[in-house]
């Protein structure tokens, strides 16, 4: 049979029996469903109204496309259409939930002046989720004594039901005539449209469906390259080992593809199947999402991830997808990820437990989206390419990730904005605009942190010192709430840690002490959680103290005291500042020097954090 195309008008009873005789599939390429089931307030389309629109003109207006081999159509466009049409069928009271609205009041009201026929609770809930559960089908034709006597129900009916049938059957034929036609007709009846292209390739399928979506809104760029990439499959993954752990996120992707799908869909068989490059992509960067969670699973928003890398790395992917290539861009995301692993430990150790350096903190480089990783990415790369010292990738990165964390903790907008200017990952346009700088940092990967140098840090913090720094007056037999401490200030506290305290040390659980107790007295105004105030100490010292005086670590032997004698001030310098009345009562009796010893470790906080920083 030569190719050609058809225009057909199916019934939607002749539609389902294919469908259900398995007759009707979901090609590799075809996106999953979007639609939800009911109207939401962001106005996205939805089962309910696509079926109120059937129901109001009895036909589907506009076509469904299907490619015809043999007897087995594939679903080239309309996949949504479909699925809704499907679940109205099958479960008409989960696209129409109102329609039993009456039914439910009537079973909630059923009264009976014999005790032996009251239905109870249970029995009454059951009744509701019996018809909730009932197919359009089941419903139309439902008949009282029939349907209870012949699924499993024979007894509630004999002993109960049965005395409510005539009640019942009105409400009933009430809720039929909502799922009919103006005609009375049966919902089944309604007219498909349907376009087959008749023994047409699975390439050509894939056209088409380009073709159709290509200047549409609804598909991203993503679902399009699945059907543009799907049949370049002329390359070979050499490390064999790595083909099988990809192919088996490939077999992943496409059985929760599968999930809720109505239409029987592609299966990967990696056994008969080779990858696609569209396979290959999405496969490796769910593979890399397995091993390092920095990296998120592929996604349908616009361009996923590792699709943009490819791109911008090897200009396009037509005629791109070549052995050397594929392999080339393995080993690259494979080097960027191991950097970005060891980034992640340096700067977000778990050596550090989560009082000192807590899960927020750890988290943050989670919070990076696409596009920021699109750029740090490509930078790795473009360093790679010109085979510069891992330690300075590292180190380099570090500033850039670190300086773009501290600016989001900012309070103010203007100057939020103005060091967002030596941001090289914050971006304020995506598409042509982030493509661009990708490209250009992957040439010029120094972009990454030219900009942010020892003297924009200093400036940095001390604004966001002077923003954290919030006197106020001692409420009489009142505490105010602790301070929730912003990223920046666990980073100096780690940081300086890092440079001071050796690892063995490092190993124990830490937790935030206030220098000067956080239950002072004073007089005027001060901020007892200014970060100058603050050191961390190890947990199990910490409770010892309680309000005391900071000497309680040097008399106890802390093997944290030694290394910290430049933050924790000495006995004389300590009781200028705070006067015992009794242990439970301390009272901050010079504020001027309480404020100095403040400044003062804030300044070594900073100068420790920027001499780390820009240790190279």
């Amino acid at each position: 049979m030569s190719k050609r195309v058809k225009n057909e008008q199916w019934f939607i009873k002749n539609f389902m029996s294919d469908l259900h005789n398995d007759k009707i599939i979901k090609p590799r390429f075809q996106r999953k469903k979007k639609w939800s089931v009911l109207p939401s307030k962001n106005r996205t389309p939805n089962e309910k109204e696509y079926i109120e629109f059937l129901f109001k003109t009895e036909n589907s207006v506009h076509p469904i496309t299907f490619g015809k081999t043999g007897n087995i159509y594939s679903n080239i466009d309309g996949n949504n259409r479909i699925n809704a049409i499907e679940h109205f069928m099958r479960k008409p009271f989960e696209v129409f939930p109102d329609h039993l609205k009456e039914l439910d009041i009537f079973i909630n009201d059923i009264q009976n002046q014999e005790e032996k026929y009251k239905l109870d609770k249970e029995e009454k809930s059951k009744l509701k989720d019996i018809f909730r559960e009932l197919s359009y089908n089941e419903i139309i034709s439902f008949k009282y004594h029939k349907y209870f006597r012949n699924n499993g129900y024979e007894d509630l009916y004999l002993k109960k039901l049965k005395q409510y049938r005539d009640e019942f059957e009105p409400v009933i034929e009430k809720t039929q005539n909502k799922l009919k036609l103006k005609n009375d007709s049966s919902f089944d009846e309604v007219v498909i449209n349907v376009n087959i292209f008749e023994e047409y390739t699975t390439d050509e399928l894939c056209n088409i469906f380009e073709s159709i979506n290509k200047y549409s809104t609804r598909l991203t760029e993503t679902e399009l390259l699945s059907s543009s990439l799907f049949n370049y499959t002329d390359f070979r993954i050499n490390d064999k080992v790595f083909k099988t752990e990809i192919e088996q996120h490939i077999k992943k992707y496409y059985e929760e593809k599968a999930e809720n799908e109505v239409l029987k869909c592609f299966e990967y068989n990696e056994n008969k199947d080779e990858p696609s490059a569209f396979d290959f992509i999405v496969g490796f960067q769910n593979l890399c999402n397995e091993k390092y969670n920095l990296i998120r699973k592929s996604d349908t928003d616009g361009m996923s991830l590792y699709f943009k890398l490819y791109n911008t790395l090897y200009n396009g992917f037509i005629d791109t997808f070549t052995t050397k290539n594929v392999n080339n861009f393995i080993d690259k995301v494979i080097y960027a990820c191991e950097i970005l692993k060891e980034l992640e430990n340096l700067i977000f150790t778990d050596n550090i437990n989560e009082k000192l350096f807590n899960k927020q903190c750890r988290e943050k480089i989670k919070t990076l989206k696409k596009n920021n990783m699109y750029i740090i990415i490509s930078c790795i790369f473009g360093y790679h390419n010109d085979e510069i010292d891992k330690s300075i990738i590292i180190n380099n990165i570090e500033k850039c990730l670190i300086y773009h964390f501290i600016v989001g903790d900012l309070k103010n907008k203007e100057e939020k904005e103005y060091y967002r200017n030596s941001d090289s990952i914050s971006y304020r346009a995506g598409g042509s605009f982030i493509d661009s700088k990708a490209k250009k940092i992957l040439f010029e990967p120094n972009e990454i942190s030219n900009k942010i140098t020892r003297k924009s840090f200093n400036s940095l913090l001390d604004l966001l010192y002077s923003e954290a720094n919030e006197p106020e007056m001692k409420k009489s037999g009142k505490q105010k709430r602790r301070r929730v401490l912003k990223f920046y200030e666990k980073t100096l506290m780690f940081y300086y840690y890092k440079q001071s305290i050796p690892t063995n040390i490092l190993k124990n659980k830490f937790s935030i002490e206030h220098i000067c107790p956080y239950s002072c007295s004073w007089e005027g105004e001060i901020d007892m959680d200014r970060p100058g105030n603050l050191i961390p100490v190890i947990d199990t010292e910490n409770s010892g103290r309680g309000n005391g005086p900071i000497s309680y670590y040097r008399m106890n032997n802390s093997p944290l005291y030694e290394y910290t004698k430049d933050i924790i001030p000495d006995d004389e310098k300590y009781n200028n500042i705070i006067e015992y009345q009794d242990k439970s009562s301390p009272n901050i009796i010079n504020n001027e020097l309480f404020n100095s010893m403040c400044k003062d470790n804030e300044e070594i906080y900073k100068k420790k954090f920027i001499d780390n920083i820009f240790k190279l």
